[in-house]
């Protein structure tokens, strides 16, 4: 941590600040940990596929054989998102791991899983959490399906900090698009990021996004957690659930990121 010193400091002005639909946001200094924005950051709210992330660090402690072929089976199937893999389609464990943070595939979530051999993988989630310290965070499964799946914005701030840390993580999360090849098929999958912010000023010019996911179920609306460094500058840590659609989502983070710009100032 930073000294306090160096801490961005907050411009006096008239700002009342923003509004959202958003049911929690929080954006974090990553460099001193000052909070710069938050809007209910304690609340305990589902978190839909942000939860693949988690499922990604757990799934990196197997030390997996990128170059292991994996079959996906019809149980791998999941309802809800697109469908990239079909039963009896043979993939590589990295495209697969690829697939699941790049188009939050499902099927590519719930295959890896299975690969690893582990009955308790879904107490090995909750076991991480306990160690980063997501004192309101829970996961029942790994794909994000399920509401149950919940967590806080603060919670997902310490998350993010690791798993943005990640350089297989990263690789995948800032790729705007994904091609590989099934196995014993002819036939070439190619998905898109499903992090609009990738396309957006965020990731030009003077800002990089170098860490994003996002999250959507009817039960927890539209989520996204994002790690955005501007050019000679700070580097945010924003996590945002609950925006009412996925225009909200994405103007509602681009507003709070220029919000927080307009009120704070940086030691030079």
């Amino acid at each position: 941590m930073a000294p306090v010193n160096e801490a961005p400091q907050k411009i006096i002005n008239q700002s009342l600040g923003l509004k959202t639909t958003a049911k929690s946001i929080l954006v974090v200094d990553e460099k001193t940990g000052t909070v710069l924005y938050q809007k209910n950051p304690n609340q305990v709210l589902p978190i839909a596929s942000i939860t693949k992330l988690m499922t990604a660090l757990v799934f990196l402690d197997t030390k997996p054989d990128w170059k292991m072929e994996i079959e996906i089976l019809d149980s791998d199937q999941r309802p809800g998102g697109m469908v990239y893999l079909l039963p009896g389609e043979r993939v590589k464990v990295k495209d697969l791991f690829n697939l699941m943070l790049v188009a939050s595939a499902n099927e590519a979530a719930i295959a890896l899983v299975r690969q690893t051999g582990l009955d308790n993988f879904n107490q090995k989630m909750n076991q991480k959490a306990q160690e980063l310290g997501l004192k309101e965070s829970y996961f029942l499964e790994p794909s994000g399906i399920s509401p149950e799946n919940v967590s806080s914005v603060t919670d997902l701030i310490k998350l993010i900090r690791v798993v943005f840390s990640q350089s297989e993580i990263i690789e995948a999360v800032t790729s705007p698009t994904l091609e590989f090849k099934v196995l014993n098929r002819e036939r070439q999958v190619k998905a898109f990021n499903t992090d609009s912010l990738l396309t957006s000023f965020l990731n030009q010019s003077q800002y990089k996004i170098s860490g994003g996911k996002t999250g959507h179920l009817d039960e927890a609306g539209y989520s996204l957690v994002a790690k955005i460094k501007k050019q000679n500058g700070p580097v945010f840590l924003v996590t945002l659930l609950g925006s009412e659609s996925i225009r909200d989502r994405s103007q509602e983070i681009k507003g709070v990121v220029d919000w927080v710009e307009r009120n704070y100032e940086w030691q030079k």
